[in-house]
């Protein structure tokens, strides 16, 4: 399958964290290695019985969203964040409520008015927004279906950018990482490697706190981790003073993270990987967040790293992709695989 079609499609999906169901099934039609589901909504692509070294290459399911913590007697619904959001990039917003009792969706629009009925600089606190589906009573909302607890994710519609080289929609984090690890799958979907098994994982809950990793880390037990990840795109007007994260400039081999240090060695590699095949790439660190990297780093202590793909205006209703940066990121992990069978199964120096 084509990248693009692929992501299109993923980032169309909504998923937050613990509702992941409709992403993890989709990549499980969309790939052709054996597939297993935990109880916890991790999906394990290629054989975890395999005697050879595992690569494993994860990126997780869950976007950011809300979920509905109440309904007052007028009809407006009152949200719960579920991951990193920004009070200013939510009001006014259309939304989409999926009511888990008949599955059916619902479009609301979130409003506040602040006291005194004066916009100022001021960030609304999202405890005080709420969404308006047109109703006039808790009545109403309940014959639809709705009840506490449903997810609410943002209505769009995910498109390719005028000249074809981007992709604008949102849930591109993580559904870029779902892309790029499903492309790593597909090219070696008909390749037999003699010293290497990849095991693709895609996570269920990395927005609510790094939890599927966990589990998923000892089922896979990986001797080489890598970790498919976002990461916000400083190459906007007036969003740093330096620019980093350079949108069409390649993916980022991340040396550090709140949660995780890259394995060096690994990262070297990489390098070297990256630099010998004529793959753009950039140098990485999140200073401001972790990935799922730090459960499976921790689980044993085996090689890990992530490797980013540039992504502007992150957690918000549209996010902008650059597809070359997602197919030097594919090309990128393959090479490095392919490199490793080559050598026995010796990864890293």
């Amino acid at each position: 399958m084509k990248l693009k079609e692929r992501l299109l499609r993923l980032s169309n999906l909504d998923g937050i964290a613990g509702r992941e169901d409709k992403v993890g099934d989709y990549l499980a039609q969309t790939i052709s290695q054996p597939v297993l589901k935990d109880d916890f909504k991790n999906h394990y692509f290629g054989n975890l019985s395999t005697r050879k070294k595992r690569i494993a290459v994860y990126s997780h399911l869950d976007e950011v969203g809300f979920f509905i913590r109440d309904i007052d007697l007028d009809g407006f619904v009152y949200f719960q964040p579920v991951g990193g959001w920004w009070g200013h990039v939510i009001l006014g917003q259309t939304v989409r409520i999926t009511a888990r009792k008949n599955g059916q969706t619902y479009l609301g629009i979130v409003g506040t008015l602040p006291e005194g009925s004066v916009m100022n600089d001021k960030v609304v606190p999202i405890d005080k927004m709420y969404i308006d589906l047109g109703v006039s009573s808790k009545e109403e909302v309940q014959e639809l279906g709705i009840q506490i607890g449903d997810m609410i994710t943002p209505d769009t519609a995910a498109r390719e950018s005028v000249n074809g080289e981007y992709v604008i929609g949102k849930a591109l984090d993580n559904r870029v990482g779902c892309s790029v690890m499903a492309g790593v799958l597909d090219y070696f979907a008909d390749q037999v490697l003699d010293y290497v098994e990849i095991i693709g994982v895609a996570t269920a809950q990395e927005e609510a706190g790094t939890r599927g990793s966990k589990v998923a880390a000892a089922k896979v037990q990986g001797d080489i981790n890598i970790i498919i990840d976002v990461a916000n795109g400083k190459d906007t007007p007036n969003a740093a003073a330096r620019k980093t994260r350079i949108l069409g400039q390649g993916p980022g081999i991340c040396l550090y993270d709140k949660t995780a240090l890259a394995n060096m060695e690994l990262a070297d590699a990489l390098q070297e990987t990256a630099e010998k095949a004529g793959i753009p790439y950039q140098f990485d660190q999140f200073t401001g967040g972790g990935t799922d990297a730090g459960s499976i780093q921790l689980y044993e202590g085996k090689p890990t790293i992530v490797l980013s793909v540039p992504v502007r205006y992150c957690h918000s209703w549209y996010s902008i992709v650059n597809l070359g940066d997602c197919r030097q990121a594919i090309e990128l992990i393959c090479r490095y695989i392919e490199n490793t069978d080559k050598a026995g199964g010796k990864a890293i120096d």
